[in-house]
């Protein structure tokens, strides 16, 4: 008798949408399978609505493939000796060093041409370049039969607009070394903004209704309803079951079968309406005309239940997936 954790599909079609709203087609980051709720999972419920999906390697690519027929573009470089692979599964691969670069080329001239994905970013991550060698590798893939689609991630507020910069001034350095760049994309959840949309938007937390501070109107598709175990009137109980959390003495309590094992984070409990959260109990107060049952429903946010816990959104997304 556990909790029944979820989500609703009709609210990440819904968040798609209003991300693309912004002026570019989303790009659904599904990397750490799906953060942990599956990526094909997510796939069955959002392909129709979405332009592609970001990856981070070959064997989330491998993994993902069966459930949609969209472009997967990859985060990570092939290993070496697998571009074919990854070629042969649709993936859209990576590439930032001179030896990923020359088996991307060999593999153009079998199929006369071939995209490929470069990636701008001033701070360690995923295989991308510093923005001082964008120059010198644009000459490395001129005349290779490459294209480009350059990306970058803003990891920075204070440092977007450098990187916006730097994404620019690659553009015309490959450019200028006469390589076609296809597309361009920058924002991720945190930057989604009209005037950052480019040619596509990457969403991944905030399919699930986080925003990260972008300027948009998503909502919570996370599900949690837990078994009633036993409700106490007022008066009949003194203490919440963790801790010394007096229980009010003029309302009545519920116990619920759910708890941080399952997920929900024990930094919810505020004494107001969640007095104490176990591994696999919940005490909270009881509301007229409210389900004490829902501990994440319709009417809740990510980012405040997020900060609400103490924890970062991605963290109560991840957490909260199917154990």
């Amino acid at each position: 008798m556990g909790p029944q954790i979820g989500l609703d599909g009709d609210v990440l079609r819904a968040n798609v949408a209003v991300f693309a709203a912004l002026g570019a087609p989303v790009a659904a980051v599904v990397k750490r399978d799906g953060y942990g709720w599956g990526a094909g999972r997510l796939a069955r419920e959002i392909d129709d609505a979405v332009e592609s999906y970001i990856v981070a390697d070959e064997e989330e690519l491998a993994a993902l493939r069966p459930a949609t027929r969209k472009p997967i573009r990859l985060l990570s470089d092939a290993h070496p000796g697998r571009l074919a692979v990854v070629l042969r599964l649709g993936g859209v691969p990576n590439v930032s060093t001179r030896e990923a670069v020359a088996e991307a080329g060999a593999e153009a001239e079998k199929r006369g041409g071939l995209a490929v994905r470069v990636g701008i970013v001033d701070a360690a991550g995923w295989s991308a370049l510093a923005p001082h060698d964008a120059a010198e590798f644009a000459q490395a893939v001129a005349g290779t039969g490459l294209s480009v689609e350059l990306w970058t991630h803003l990891t920075s507020e204070s440092r977007a607009a450098a990187a916006l910069e730097a994404l620019v001034a690659a553009r015309s350095a490959f450019e200028a070394a006469g390589v076609r760049v296809t597309s361009i994309d920058a924002a991720s959840t945190a930057s989604a903004r009209r005037g950052l949309a480019f040619d596509r938007l990457r969403i991944g937390v905030g399919l699930f209704g986080a925003r990260l501070g972008a300027s948009v109107d998503s909502r919570c598709a996370l599900r949690l309803t837990a078994p009633l175990v036993r409700r106490f009137a007022p008066g009949q109980a003194r203490w919440a079951g963790y801790g010394d959390m007096p229980v009010p003495a003029d309302r009545s309590v519920a116990v619920l079968r759910s708890g941080y094992g399952d997920g929900f984070p024990k930094k919810m409990a505020d004494g107001v309406d969640i007095l104490s959260v176990g591994m696999q109990y919940t005490t909270r107060v009881m509301h007229d005309g409210a389900d004490p049952r829902v501990l994440i429903g319709a009417n809740d946010d990510v980012d405040r239940l997020a900060a609400r816990a103490g924890i970062g959104s991605h963290e109560l997304v991840l957490g909260l997936a199917a154990r």
